[in-house]
C-alpha cells in the first residue's frame, strides 16, 4: 500500500523550473520538496511552459485530442454502392500563464542573527536558501496547489450525507459542530461510481468497479486525502463498516513520510496532517476588529516572560506592541489555546456571511495564548510574521449588521474539512512562463552599493505562471466537520 501512495507523491515538479540551469539552488528546493509537508504539488502537471511570443493574458491551445466517433452497427443494404463516411471532430484546451510570485529575505550584516552565527557571504547564502527562500517557494507553490483543488472543483458533496453542493442548501453553513457531520467512508464507493461513468469524456473508455479511472495513473486505487481530525474520527469510529472491512484485512495501517494511511476497498485514504484544514471558514462564534496596527513580530509576550515558563518568544522595544488590540469582546468569549483566523478579506462565497476567505494571502491561523478580556486585548503564542498595516472598512463582523474600520479581522468559528478524492493525477495544470533570461525560476542577490555603508545581504527568488484546469473529472471535495483538540479535550 505504501507503493500506492509513493507513485502519486513521489515526483520531482520542481525539477522542471530549472532544467536548462540545474545548480545547488535548485537542487536545495527540490530536497526541500521532498520533506513532509509537501502533500498537493505532486498531484499537477509541472512540466508545461509558455511558448515564447504569447501575449500575458492570452491562451495557448493545446492538447488537441480527436473527438470519438459514434459506432453505426446499422446493417447496410445488400446492393447499397454509396454511404456516408465515419465523421471525425476534434477538441483542445487552452491555457493561460498570466500571474507572478515572488520570495525575498533580507538582513542587515549588523543584526544579531547575522552575527552569531557568521556572517561569511557562503554561509550566508545557504542559510538563507535552505532555511527561507526555499520554504517561501515550495510553500507558496503548495499553497496556491491546494487552493487550486477545491476552487476548480467541479464535484462537491457534503461529506456526511452525500448532498451535491448548492449554496445556500448545501454548503459550509450547513455543516455544524456534531459528529453527525463527519465522514461517512461509505461515500467513497459514490465517487467511485461517480469516476467511472465521467472519465469516458476524458480517456475514451468507460472504468469499472475495481478500477473506476483506468490507466497508468489509476494505478489500481483512489487516492483519498484528508485532515488528521477526519482520520481520527474514522480510525475511532468502532461502529464504521469500514473498521469491520480493516480488521478483515489484518489491520492494512501503514505509516510512512505522508502519515497514516489505510485502504478501504483498494482506496487508498491518506492522512496529510492539518495542512488541508480550512480554519474558522464556517459557522461564525464571533469576529473582531483589530483597531490597531499590527506591526512584524506584534502580538506575542514581552521577551521576559516564557510562554509555558519555556519559550522566550516575544520582542521588547518602543515599536513592539505585546498584543492584538480588539473591538469589544465579552470575557470567556476566547480561551488559551484557540486557534483563530487573522484576515483582511471576507467572503460570501462559500455560503458563511462575512465569512473567512481561505484563500487568500493574508489569512493566517493563529493560536491564542492569553486574554484580557477588560482591555480587549489577545495575546498570541507566536509573535505576527505578517504586516497588517492598512486599514480598511468592513461592512459586517459576525454576522450581523455593522460597519466599522479595521487592519484585520479575528475571526472564531468551526474549521471546515475538505476530503480529497483523486483518480489520477494532472486535474489541474501549472503552466509555466520562462524569464526573459531563459529561466523558470529566477534567483537574485542584489548587491547594496547604492549607499554610503552596504550592510544589506538579500537574496530573491521569482516566477511566473497560473494553475489551469485540465482533467476536472477525476477528482471530487468532501466537505465535513471533523475534532479538534489543541490543550484541552476532544470536541467539534
Amino acid at each position: 500500500m505504501a507503493g500506492e501512495v509513493e507513485k502519486y507523491l513521489d515526483v520531482h515538479p520542481f525539477r522542471a523550473w530549472d532544467i536548462d540551469s540545474w545548480d545547488e539552488r535548485s537542487a536545495i528546493i527540490d530536497t526541500r520538496f521532498h520533506q513532509t509537508d509537501v502533500i498537493f504539488t505532486p498531484l499537477v502537471g509541472n512540466t508545461m511552459v509558455m511558448p515564447q511570443g504569447v501575449e500575458w493574458d492570452g491562451y495557448w491551445f493545446v492538447g488537441a485530442e480527436t473527438v470519438q466517433s459514434h459506432i453505426n452497427h446499422e446493417s447496410i443494404g445488400r446492393y447499397q454502392r454509396m454511404m456516408g463516411p465515419i465523421y471525425v471532430d476534434a477538441r483542445q484546451r487552452k491555457v493561460r500563464a498570466r500571474k507572478r510570485w515572488g520570495a525575498k529575505w533580507q538582513m542587515d550584516d549588523r543584526d544579531t542573527m547575522v552575527s552569531r552565527y557568521g556572517n561569511d557571504t557562503p554561509s550566508f547564502i545557504t542559510r538563507v536558501l535552505e532555511a527561507q527562500l526555499a520554504d517561501q517557494v515550495v510553500g507558496i507553490h503548495e499553497r496556491v496547489v491546494r487552493d487550486a483543488y477545491y476552487t476548480n472543483a467541479q464535484f462537491q458533496f457534503m461529506g456526511y450525507d452525500g448532498n451535491a453542493w448548492a449554496l445556500g442548501t448545501y454548503d459550509w453553513s450547513t455543516i455544524q459542530a456534531s459528529s453527525a457531520f463527519a465522514f461517512d467512508i461509505t461515500l467513497l464507493e459514490q465517487s467511485a461510481l461517480r469516476m467511472s461513468y465521467r472519465v469516458e469524456s476524458t480517456l475514451h473508455k468507460w472504468g469499472d468497479y475495481a478500477q473506476p479511472v483506468p490507466g497508468d495513473n489509476f494505478r489500481g486505487s483512489v487516492l483519498v486525502l484528508t485532515t488528521t481530525g477526519v482520520f481520527w474520527e474514522l480510525w475511532n469510529s468502532n461502529a464504521q463498516e469500514w473498521m469491520i472491512d480493516l480488521r478483515q484485512l489484518q489491520d492494512g495501517r501503514i505509516i510512512n513520510n505522508f502519515g497514516g494511511a489505510v485502504q478501504y476497498r483498494n482506496m487508498t485514504i491518506v492522512d496529510t496532517g492539518h495542512s488541508m484544514v480550512l480554519w474558522n471558514c464556517g459557522n461564525i462564534d464571533l469576529q473582531v476588529a483589530i483597531t490597531e496596527p499590527i506591526k512584524w513580530g506584534d502580538g506575542a509576550t514581552d521577551a521576559l516572560t516564557a510562554v509555558d515558563s519555556t519559550w522566550y518568544t516575544g520582542q521588547d522595544g518602543a515599536d513592539v506592541v505585546n498584543y492584538l488590540q480588539c473591538s469589544a469582546f465579552a470575557a470567556g468569549t476566547f480561551a488559551k489555546g484557540d486557534f483563530l483566523t487573522l484576515h483582511t478579506s471576507q467572503t460570501d462565497t462559500y455560503g458563511i456571511t462575512g465569512g473567512v476567505n481561505p484563500y487568500h494571502g493574508k489569512t493566517m491561523r493563529v493560536e491564542v495564548y492569553s486574554v484580557d478580556a477588560g482591555n480587549n486585548r489577545i495575546t498570541l503564542r507566536k509573535p505576527v510574521t505578517e504586516a497588517y498595516s492598512m486599514a480598511f472598512d468592513y461592512t459586517s463582523l459576525n454576522e450581523a449588521a455593522a460597519q466599522g474600520r479595521a487592519y484585520a479581522i479575528l475571526t472564531k468559528a468551526q474549521h471546515i474539512h475538505p476530503v480529497l478524492v483523486v483518480g489520477a493525477r494532472e486535474a489541474l495544470q501549472f503552466v509555466h512562463r520562462r524569464q526573459p533570461t531563459g529561466e523558470l525560476i529566477r534567483y537574485n542577490r542584489p548587491e547594496d552599493t547604492v549607499v554610503d555603508f552596504p550592510s544589506i545581504e538579500r537574496v530573491t527568488a521569482n516566477w511566473y505562471g497560473e494553475m489551469n484546469a485540465w482533467n476536472l473529472d477525476v477528482y471530487e471535495v468532501y466537505w465535513v466537520a471533523a475534532p479538534f483538540a489543541n490543550r484541552g479535550g476532544v470536541d467539534y
